[in-house]
Order: structure tokens, then C-alpha cells, then sequence
């Protein structure tokens, strides 16, 4: 069974061969450590990945450095971003500080090239093999980027019609990036918004409801529409609104995080019908502070609770961050091989 029929079983809830095995995001310096010299594809190829991304959106907008020590840049969306040693550079300022700034504001050109260069490279070594997915936005995140996160969550109140606004740019954009990426040939769309902490969503369900939730069912649609799989990616305890966002028609959920309280096992017990389930080994405490032997047990547990019937995808319940030990990655890859296959 080749890589790509796997993940596509398992995104229409039924049963591969094997679990499928996917991540978000990998970081540079893990790969490196567990395969020397690889490349992302290389890596991808030789340690079994299923699904392989275009990784952080970020990373297909041109920037200009406003200061080289310091790592500090701004992007074409005008937002100030700094590097760290996460794969994903920090937004530390919007562009939009007032009305105004919004009317005389224009988004980057979704069809540069630049934004379609790693599907490219992806879609000729690996397309009919592996499923290749497109990392993009929804509805959220290039608000929080654009205004500034605290100043979006108070404008929910006090400016709606400028988050309205706001929220009209980044999925416009979002829309015409999907449709040009599925002709292209892409496969999935991972839509990476995340929408709470471990405490719980950072808006109330009401104002995810009125605010975003329009605007990620148009992305979701579009994508389905254009025949694409699609996985809403969000980090946090998402209980009070995951009935909304699996009622957009998303095929997969990821990454039901059990450090912010998720329990994949009750979430596909209830919502099974209806999604794939993905994710669930902890990043902190699994895959960064124990052991190979805990992670292979960590491994063995989640599939057996989780697996049986179909419809679950193995991951970390985030991506594979700087911190997280090779060694322990490593043993992760291996065991989803060892415990993952189906007796049919």
C-alpha cells in the first residue's frame, strides 16, 4: 500500500494497512541529528512519512531584515518577526494601528511563486507516492498578525467591524492561495490557526462563532470543493468550540494535545463518524523530557486506545521543535512502524 492510499484511508475513517505517521512542522536540527545530511524530502522518504508539508506559511512570504544580529525582519503581510531557535519566527508587530492603516493597507500577491516553490519541489518527488499537503491559514492568525494579538482579542468588542475586515483579507487571500496550489496538484490543505491555550479558547464561543468560524468553513469548503483533504490544526483545550469546527466538514483534527487537557480516545469515541483523529504524543514530556523505552510505550498505548476501527494518524501533539531529543523521535518513527499495523 503506497504512503498516499494510507493517509487517504485513514482521512475517510477507514482502515489502512498501517497507521499513517504525519507531522506539521520538523525542525531542521532534529532531522539532521537522526539523519545527517538530509533533506526534509530525504528525510520524509527514508523514515516513512506519509503526509509530507510545505512547512510554516511564514516561510513562503520574501522578508526584509531590519537588523541581522538580532534576527529581526518584516514580511511582506508588514509585520515585524523575529528568529529564534523555533522553526517558526515570532510576530512582534502588526502593521494596522488604526482604521486608517487598514483602508490604505494591501495584502502580498497570493500568487507569487515564491508561495508554491516546496509544493513544487514536493508534488515532483512525491506526488501519487506520499501524500503532499500545503501548510496556510484560515481565519485567525493573519488578524492576530496584522493588529497584533491583544489589540485583535479587545477590537472583538470594541472594533468589530475592523476584525470583520481584517478576516476578509486573510481568507480572500487564503481562498485564491488554495485554489492555484490544487492546481498545481497539491493533496491536502493543513489549515494551522490556533485558536486557544491550555486554560481554553482566547475568545469566547460566541465571538468564535460570529467572528471566525465563517470564514474557516470557506476555506475548509473551497478546499473540499476543489476535491482536497483538509486537517484544521489548532493547539490548545478547544472542548467549547470543536463542535463548530467539525462542522465545517474538516476531514482530520489535529494535534489533541493531552498537556492542554485533550483526550483523543473520548474525542474519537464521540466525533469518529465524522473526522480523523490525529496526534496526541506529548511533545513536552514524552518527546522532550523522557526516554526512547517511555516513548515506545507511549507509542504502543496511544495506537492500541486509539487505532482499532481506523481513522487515526500518528503525530506529536504539536511538531517536532527544537527541543524535542532525536533519539526520542527517533523511537517514536520506529515504534508507529512496530505497533501501527492493522490485522486485516
Amino acid at each position: 500500500m503506497t504512503s498516499f492510499i494510507r493517509a487517504e484511508l485513514a482521512l475517510k475513517k477507514k482502515i489502512p494497512d498501517r497507521v499513517p505517521v504525519f507531522e506539521l512542522l520538523i525542525d531542521p536540527g532534529v532531522i539532521k541529528a537522526i539523519c545527517p545530511g538530509c533533506s526534509y524530502s530525504d528525510f520524509a522518504q527514508q523514515y516513512g512519512l506519509d503526509i509530507v508539508m510545505t512547512g510554516t506559511p511564514s516561510s513562503n512570504y520574501r522578508k526584509e531584515m531590519i537588523d541581522e544580529k538580532s534576527g529581526t525582519f518584516r514580511d511582506e503581510w508588514g509585520v515585524i518577526r523575529k528568529y529564534s531557535d523555533q522553526t517558526v519566527p515570532f510576530p512582534m508587530e502588526g502593521p494596522i494601528k488604526t482604521e486608517e492603516d487598514l483602508k490604505n493597507y494591501c495584502p502580498p500577491d497570493p500568487l507569487d511563486p515564491l508561495r508554491f516553490a516546496v509544493l513544487e519541489e514536493l508534488l515532483k518527488r512525491f506526488k501519487g507516492k506520499k501524500m503532499v499537503g500545503m501548510h496556510v491559514h484560515d481565519a485567525f492568525s493573519y488578524p492576530s498578525y496584522l493588529r497584533g494579538m491583544d489589540n485583535l482579542l479587545m477590537d472583538l468588542i470594541e472594533k468589530p467591524d475592523l476584525v470583520h475586515e481584517l478576516v476578509r483579507i486573510g481568507v480572500e487571500h487564503t481562498v485564491i492561495l488554495i485554489k492555484r496550489a490544487r492546481a498545481f496538484g497539491a493533496d491536502l490543505f493543513v489549515f494551522g490557526d490556533d485558536y486557544a491555550g491550555n486554560s481554553g479558547p482566547m475568545m469566547s464561543p460566541k465571538h468564535f462563532e460570529e467572528f471566525f468560524l465563517p470564514g474557516l468553513k470557506k476555506v475548509v469548503q473551497t478546499a473540499k470543493k476543489s476535491g482536497a483533504y483538509t486537517i484544521k490544526h489548532t493547539d490548545g483545550y478547544i472542548n467549547e468550540i470543536l463542535e463548530m469546527i467539525i462542522s465545517t466538514g474538516i476531514d482530520g483534527l489535529h494535534p489533541l494535545d493531552p498537556g492542554a487537557g485533550m483526550n483523543i480516545r473520548e474525542v474519537k469515541e464521540k466525533y469518529g463518524k465524522r473526522i480523523c483523529v490525529i496526534g496526541n504524543i506529548d511533545t513536552g514530556r514524552v518527546l522532550t523530557e523522557s526516554t526512547p523505552e517511555i516513548v515506545a510505550e507511549t507509542v504502543k498505548k496511544t495506537i492500541k486506545d486509539v487505532a482499532p476501527k481506523g481513522g487515526y494518524i500518528i503525530s506529536s501533539a504539536n511538531s517536532i521543535h527544537s527541543h524535542v531529543k532525536p533519539e526520542n523521535y527517533l523511537a517514536m518513527l520506529q515504534s508507529a512502524r512496530k505497533y501501527g499495523a492493522y490485522e486485516l
